[in-house]
């Protein structure tokens, strides 16, 4: 056999036996963690279920089920604050399954809004300090009506705090609030502040963007997320807010009609090059994004390929609206 056959061979031995070896090196957590981001989901709901007593499986089964099962989605997290009442993070996840519980239920409304509120304050309590929490927090007080809990002067306390962690971070909150308001002025006054501060970030940019976009100026929300990915990022939010301005900018062609090619290119860049960091979009929903925007570009065939895949996900609301984007075409 010729040397250079023989090399290659050895070479793909090797290479497959260093790929096993990493692989036994897993723990069983972090194998269901890699397969769950490898996009295999039931897959990694069965590798989960096989650590039950693990806190830490459980509340990734009542992540993924936040989308799939609300019920399920609470017993899982039921069952990690009976294992593990101390995690902050725990409360935090529960404080939102219960906010989704309490926005979907007409009888036990009040009950579920109860418990959210609860659990968020019980993780600023665990951990005072954490920026995520404050404003897990923050936007319950802001979004539940007083007779569910909500409490404005709360709200605004955790927005001061926050600018003491994080003066920057602050200002978001800032800006959040003042829109949870319907202050537009004012925060509109301090969105431009934050832009010309932080320049050089695409934060406040993509801030900007989600802003217009609600307002239904799309043309004004296309220009601002375009501004947020041309930015530096070097740190982990500002590598998060570049990425799903991309992922916006996809979806403000989407709403708006407009911008179709640039759409494409950006959804299409986020699919292939986002990180897995807190907060993301989920690839599937920017796939069904980048279907629509092939559709209204005269790519039907191409679209209908990804809607028919994306109807067999395991997300009911994602394999609903796929199915009845294929029938369309």
């Amino acid at each position: 056999m010729p040397t250079n056959v023989t090399a290659k061979l050895v070479c793909a031995a090797y290479l497959s036996l260093s790929t096993l070896t990493f692989a036994s090196t897993l723990s069983p957590l972090e194998n269901a963690i890699s397969i769950l981001k490898a996009g295999q989901t039931k897959q990694a709901i069965e590798l989960f279920e096989k650590q039950q007593n693990d806190p830490k499986a459980m509340v990734y089964l009542a992540e993924i089920y936040m989308d799939i099962d609300l019920d399920e989605a609470e017993e899982w997290i039921e069952k990690a604050i009976e294992v593990k009442s101390d995690d902050a993070e725990i409360h935090y996840v529960r404080g939102a399954i219960m906010g989704r519980q309490a926005s979907g239920s007409i009888f036990s409304a009040l009950s579920y809004a109860g418990k959210s509120v609860d659990s968020f304050t019980k993780a600023v309590e665990l951990e005072p300090d954490s920026i995520k929490y404050r404003k897990g927090l923050m936007q319950f007080h802001t979004s539940a009506p007083s007779i569910a809990g909500g409490d404005l002067d709360i709200a605004k306390v955790q927005v001061e705090k926050i600018k003491l962690l994080d003066p920057k971070a602050g200002l978001e909150a800032e800006i959040n609030y003042e829109l949870s308001q319907d202050n537009d002025a004012l925060a509109e006054d301090l969105l431009r502040q934050a832009k010309q501060t932080y320049k050089d970030i695409p934060e406040f940019f993509f801030q900007s963007g989600m802003y217009q976009q609600q307002q239904e100026n799309f043309q004004a929300a296309f220009q601002e997320f375009t501004l947020a990915i041309s930015k530096n990022a070097d740190t982990e939010e500002s590598v998060a807010a570049k990425y799903l301005a991309m992922y916006q900018l996809g979806k403000t062609s989407v709403l708006g009609e407009t911008n179709i090619e640039a759409g494409i290119k950006a959804l299409q860049q986020y699919i292939s090059e986002a990180p897995d960091l807190d907060g993301m979009s989920p690839k599937p929903w920017a796939e069904f994004r980048l279907a629509n925007l092939m559709a209204l570009n005269a790519q039907k065939s191409e679209a209908k390929a990804i809607y028919l895949r994306l109807a067999k996900t395991d997300n009911e609301e994602l394999s609903k609206q796929a199915k009845k984007a294929a029938k369309k075409i």
